[in-house]
């Protein structure tokens, strides 16, 4: 059985790379007969909207993109972090953090400066889980096997920030397991983070989901689209050519007769194939069609 997802933050509307990630995520499952569905990524409370939460439902509805049943939220699943953190802690595998911003400026492998702190300090302290030295590996089914260590991508990672919020690996195998996720699509700047995961999935004892990362979707100056460097968002009036766009950034060529979004995903779950997803890590965003 597949079950996919698509898990937009809800900090601000969706742009065009966005609609490339719910695309593929979108083709594989139906292509799959699979389901699909959708997660709302709003555990970070000071940064997320209701209006960019309602943009991105009506980005998805405009260019066709249904989800099946419910859908899921990260703030249904706080206390599965903190029960999941708990469990970590109880095996001695974390540590508490006070290290500032300043202090781990321009170093890409946190240094160890808090490893010895296994007790709670007064100061507001994130948790880090201890970054083991073997090798971690998973076969991608786009970018091929994928290996490495934590300790040469960031090291001894954050699994709980200090303002008490989940950080990104904890909380997506967390979310992805309580939800049954099978098959994960999504945009391959989450490349090395799926090591931090794969180790927290084998410690927490979760079902380990099949991983295929496309290429991320980068501006013309080569910085990646993204909503915190204000990326435009999707023009929702011109549904067909977004979805265009984002079959050829997917390598597929839909004929010119196809001018409606329905038509055009019945086209690409028809003739969807992953093997065909460019495996460079970044494409441009403009794209001739």
């Amino acid at each position: 059985m597949y079950v996919g997802r698509f898990a937009p933050t809800t900090s601000g509307p969706l742009h065009l790379g966005s609609l490339v990630a719910a695309l593929a995520s979108y083709l594989d499952s139906r292509a799959h007969h699979g389901t699909w569905l959708l997660r709302l990524d709003d555990i970070d409370e000071p940064r997320v909207s209701v209006s960019a939460e309602n943009i991105a439902l009506t980005t998805l509805k405009t260019h066709g993109m249904h989800w099946d049943g419910v859908i899921s939220r990260q703030t249904d699943h706080i206390h599965k972090y903190e029960e999941a953190v708990a469990q970590l802690q109880a095996s001695q595998q974390t540590f508490y953090c006070t290290c500032s911003r300043s202090m781990l400026r321009g170093k890409s492998t946190y240094p160890g400066y808090c490893r010895l702190k296994s007790e709670q300090p007064e100061e507001p302290a994130s948790i880090r889980v201890r970054a083991p030295q073997s090798t971690l590996s998973f076969t991608d089914r786009i970018q091929g096997r994928i290996a490495g260590k934590l300790s040469d991508v960031g090291g001894d990672f954050v699994i709980m920030r200090k303002e008490r919020i989940a950080s990104y690996p904890l909380a997506v195998v967390v979310d992805d397991d309580a939800t049954g996720i099978t098959h994960v699509v999504r945009g391959s700047d989450l490349l090395e983070n799926t090591f931090a995961q794969l180790y927290l999935i084998q410690q927490l004892g979760l079902a380990e989901p099949r991983y295929a990362h496309i290429p991320i979707l980068n501006q013309r100056d080569e910085i990646k689209l993204s909503k915190r460097d204000n990326a435009r968002m999707i023009d929702n009036s011109t549904p067909t050519l977004n979805l265009i766009s984002s079959l050829h950034m997917l390598g597929m060529e839909p004929p010119a007769k196809l001018t409606k979004p329905q038509a055009l995903l019945e086209w690409g779950v028809a003739h969807w194939d992953i093997a065909n997803v460019p495996k460079q890590r970044a494409v441009s965003d403009f794209v001739s069609i």
